[in-house]
């Protein structure tokens, strides 16, 4: 670098200053208001104080004197009238040319005199006298005197640069500010990627001037953070990266094809550099090597020994992106300076703890599951005001009817007085005062009746109000969730640096071509479900280069392009992301997967399995078609590495390959850690929660067919045959069905896992909602075939299953522990409790459950008909009186039923006479209880009942 060099920097400004002389002279024809002028000023002076500022550097005392006056002049422009600003507009568009003869040559005594009668111009806002322009006419006379330290910073930037192996350390200073260190590497990730992809394009000669100038910037700040900081490696490499873009910058070329390779070596190599920093990659290898080669092309840009046979003038249609593929974007055409100009001025951003964000992660889950339970609270309480009114009316029907038998009463006494010559006079006044009291507690019992109704009417107004109160707190809730769970989404695209330099290092190392395509990069992501995903997706990435794409020779002598294509595409599917890795190269060699599991025992040589079934061998731990461990993609360990992390995310991988013809891997997982979308189903008394990227469909009980082949069960349903499976025995419980009959009425749940169609039979199908998911504790940190747990709104904690890990292997259980879970059911005794009054069926269902009873109740006989047969109770309680059928009707049903016949009946009523007595024990009652009882009595006969009874267990399912 010479002074020269200078010279040029600041005849740039002139060149900046003049623009906006333009600019300012179009303002002010068209009015602009004082204050956006004012601003306007206040730039331009800010450019006149750097050329004195530089120019007091180089030992010019006369030009920073110069500057400084005509800046004074420039801060007084405000105060002109209009009349003379016009004037002092085009005075001050004069100076930049004469600052710029005088640069071409310093000392000159024409320019010299030009540059002070400027300063004398009366036409100035501040014009200076003869006498006071002298002697700074005898400064700028005199040349330029440069400080030796100056000179000796010249010398020693003239000469060639040379890479030394500190210049490579990635180790922080000592005395660096931990903030200012993580805001500088919350900041490089998205430069990183914008730089990533701005080298590429200039590499392919796609750049266009903004593209080139926006990457020069971004290597300006990685030079200027990593020395904030004290990170040596990203200093220096962001330094003399930007020296070659400076070099492009003037001259717009294609670069040689060797240095356009190292430009995006450089940038991949500063990629990982923060990747290690932030602890999510290993150091780079050859970061020293890559530096040198940067140091080498750096020197020659200087010196511009820069081959020109490589070189092709730019043109605009260079930077368009065409052809890049059928419907496909490459990551290394996508990218805009706009989209580089955000990553550098991103938006503004608050650093907080991790602690911080899972607390409010937690107080969020609480408050869902308060609001839950509230809402529960007021169903509850709904129906128990809709039970409330319907009681009223029952209640009003029957004082009603007693007041019209109070009025017949008095009609019919009336008339027998009258009947028998008895005068109003001999009628019995006593008589007379009792019908007349009677009256009126009847009628006032009316009124009573009516004003009750009303408040149950005011109850259930309030309650249905309060309702809507709870709705909106949801949608409250549920925005406050979104936005909590916001924090932590991010872009996929963070990933496409990493995962566009891990191909290109895999193509190295063995000696292929081939291009990814990133699809669906904008879509949001929880941060630690990407940071958990990242290494499967290299490690997928890898074996599609190493195992899939082609050596060039082969692809050409097959017909294919010579660089191979992986088109990685993301996609939303409401709570759930599917991932797409497909390539064009070989595809799965079946037959040699099957040679390597055959080996290993893991398949029988004579057994017939389907692509789909050979293709799942691949995910076994261990599993590779290689005769050798390779160092590129597998290193010995097989695709397992992916399906177990894909376990952990909850999620699932299938595998789709045509020989010849390319492989698909397709990932299946949710959005968020956090919050997950599933299905609730019952089975064996157990509520389950199955994610909703496992279901494809839910099909309620009676439709499609069920039939068993050999032993085994088939669900068809619209032109599909799913294997069919029990929830319940897959997650542990015994059967609750055996035959096709049994199983076709229940509902199915449909899903594809690992190519195989599989239908899931559930006792029922309770509802779709979005779940918080809490983790199983320290105790249970790994569960089989379950990956979390929620809690309901009532409180039911319900278990996230992972359905495909259940499918391929279902909870295992013992001939004992299926022995023993019946037993324990046989054990447990179940009570029927039949009356039409609300407080008398809780006050009898609490004191049975208290003792350990399993517990139904109906609210007259004909309802506890319906009840029979799904709950096969031990024992009922009955009471006497019921509207639609009373205890005594539905007592004669049981004793006539051949199945019912010996259930054990209690009867419970208020009724205390004998003949009532009778009739219960003629009608086939155990036992006669009248109200009010013992607990510890009613509880003793129960008991007796029970022990004395011969009914046997049928069908015991609930």
């Amino acid at each position: 670098m010479s002074l020269t060099a200078f010279f040029d920097e600041m005849r740039k400004e002139l060149t900046l200053a003049e623009g906006d002389f333009v600019l300012w002279l179009a303002t002010m024809e068209a009015g602009v208001a004082a204050e956006g002028f004012s601003d306007a000023v206040d730039g331009y002076s800010s450019q006149l104080m750097r050329i004195g500022a530089t120019a007091e550097m180089l030992g010019m005392p006369g030009l920073a004197a110069w500057a400084s006056t005509v800046n004074q002049s420039v801060e007084n422009f405000a105060a002109l009238d209009d009349a003379r600003r016009p004037a002092a507009v085009t005075y001050l568009g004069q100076w930049p040319k004469l600052v710029d003869t005088y640069l071409a040559a310093p000392g000159d005594f024409a320019a010299s005199a030009a540059l002070a009668e400027y300063l004398a111009n009366p036409v100035a806002p501040e014009p200076l006298a003869d006498d006071a322009t002298l002697p700074i006419m005898e400064a700028l006379a005199l040349p330029p005197v440069v400080p030796e330290e100056l000179l000796a910073e010249l010398a020693v930037s003239d000469a060639p640069a040379e890479a030394q192996i500190e210049d490579v350390s990635l180790l922080l200073a000592d005395d660096s500010d931990p903030e200012v260190y993580h805001a500088f590497l919350d900041e490089a990730v998205g430069n990183v990627g914008a730089f990533s992809k701005l080298t590429d394009k200039i590499a392919h000669g796609l750049a266009t001037a903004d593209d080139i100038k926006t990457a020069k910037r971004l290597a300006h700040s990685f030079k200027g953070s990593a020395n904030i900081v004290g990170i040596r490696g990203i200093a220096s490499l962001g330094h003399h990266t930007e020296d070659i873009l400076e070099y492009f910058e003037n001259h717009p070329v294609k670069p040689p094809r060797a240095l356009g390779h190292a430009l995006v070596e450089a940038s991949d190599c500063l990629g990982q550099m923060v990747g290690h920093l932030r602890g999510e990659e290993e150091a780079p290898e050859f970061s020293f090597q890559i530096l040198s080669e940067i140091v080498s092309w750096a020197n020659k840009v200087k010196t511009g020994d820069v081959a020109e046979d490589d070189n092709v003038p730019q043109a605009p249609a260079l930077a368009s992106n065409s052809a890049t593929g059928a419907g496909f974007e490459p990551v290394a055409a996508s990218f805009s300076a706009a989209a580089a100009t955000s990553a550098v001025e991103a938006e503004a951003s608050l650093r907080v703890s991790v602690r911080t964000i899972d607390e409010l992660f937690r107080l969020v889950g609480e408050l869902t599951t308060k609001v839950g339970r509230l809402e529960t609270r007021v169903k509850s309480a709904n129906q128990y005001a809709k039970s409330m009114l319907t009681q009223n009316l029952v209640v009003q029907a029957r004082v009603l009817e007693l007041d019209k038998l109070v009025v017949l009463r008095g009609l019919s006494l009336t008339r027998t007085a009258s009947d028998e010559g008895e005068s109003e006079s001999e009628f019995d006044p006593l008589e007379m005062d009792r019908y007349n009291e009677l009256h009126g507690v009847t009628r006032a019992l009316v009124e009573v009746t009516e004003d009750a109704r009303e408040m149950a009417s005011a109850i259930e107004s309030e309650i249905s109000q309060v309702a809507t109160e709870v709705q909106q707190q949801r949608a409250v809730t549920k925005d406050l969730q979104h936005q909590v769970v916001s924090t932590r989404m991010t872009p996929v695209s963070v990933l496409s640096g990493r995962l566009n330099r891990n191909v290109r290092q895999t193509c190295q190392q063995t000696g292929k071509e081939a291009e990814l395509v990133l699809i669906g990069g904008e879509i949001n992501v929880d941060g630690d479900v990407l940071n958990r995903l990242a290494d499967p997706l290299l490690h997928i990435l890898r074996n599609a280069v190493d195992h899939g794409i082609e050596m060039p020779e082969v692809r050409r002598a097959g017909g294919k392009p010579i660089i191979g294509k992986i088109a990685l595409t993301f996609a939303r599917q409401g709570a759930t992301v599917r991932v797409t890795i497909k390539d064009d190269g070989r595809g799965l060699d079946y037959e040699r997967i099957r040679e390597k599991a055959t080996l290993r025992g893991l398949i029988d040589g004579n057994s017939q399995l389907g692509h789909a079934d050979l293709a799942r061998l691949t995910l076994l731990p261990g599993f590779s078609t290689r005769e050798h461990v390779s160092e590129v993609s597998g290193r010995g360990v097989g695709m397992d590495v992916v399906a177990s992390r894909l376990a952990e995310l909850k999620g699932s991988v299938e595998i789709l390959s045509v020989p010849g013809d390319g492989c698909e891997i397709i990932l299946k997982f949710q959005a968020s850690l956090v919050t997950q979308h599933a299905l609730l189903v019952e089975a064996a008394r157990q509520k389950f929660s199955i994610p909703s990227h496992n279901v494809e469909q839910a099909v309620p009980g009676a439709l499609g067919e069920v039939d068993q082949v050999e032993g085994a069960l088939w669900f068809s349903y619209r032109e599909h045959r799913y294997a069919l499976l029990d929830l319940a025995a897959l997650t542990g419980y015994p059967a609750e069905a055996s035959s096709a009959q049994q199983f076709a009425a229940l509902p199915k749940v449909l899903m594809s896992t690992g190519g195989r169609l599989v239908a899931v039979a559930v006792n029922k199908v309770v509802d779709s909602r979005e779940l918080i998911v809490k983790s199983m504790g320290k105790y249970l940190r790994r569960v089989h075939g379950i990956s979390g747990a929620s809690v309901l709104g009532d409180g039911t904690v319900v278990p996230l299953l992972n359905l495909p890990e259940l499918v391929a292997t279902p909870v295992a259980q013992s001939a004992a522990a299926a022995r023993l879970a019946a037993e324990a059911r046989q054990q447990s005794k179940r009570v029927l409790v039949v009356d039409d009054s609300l407080s008398v069926r809780k006050s009898l269902t609490q004191l049975f459950e208290d003792a350990a009873y399993e517990v139904r109740g109906a609210g007259d006989g004909l309802d506890a008909i319906r009840i029979l047969d799904e709950f096969n109770p031990h024992m009922v309680c009955t009471d006497l009186e019921m509207p639609n059928m009373n205890g005594l009707e539905f007592t004669q049903h049981i004793r006539h039923h051949a199945v019912w016949s010996t259930l054990p009946i209690i009867m419970i009523t208020s009724r205390s006479m004998d003949k009532h007595r009778d009739q219960a024990m003629l009608a086939g009652v155990d036992y006669y209880v009248t109200k009010p009882y013992a607990d510890a009595d009613l509880m003793a006969k129960a008991r007796e009942a029970i022990a004395r009874s011969k009914t046997k267990d049928i069908n015991v399912t609930a």
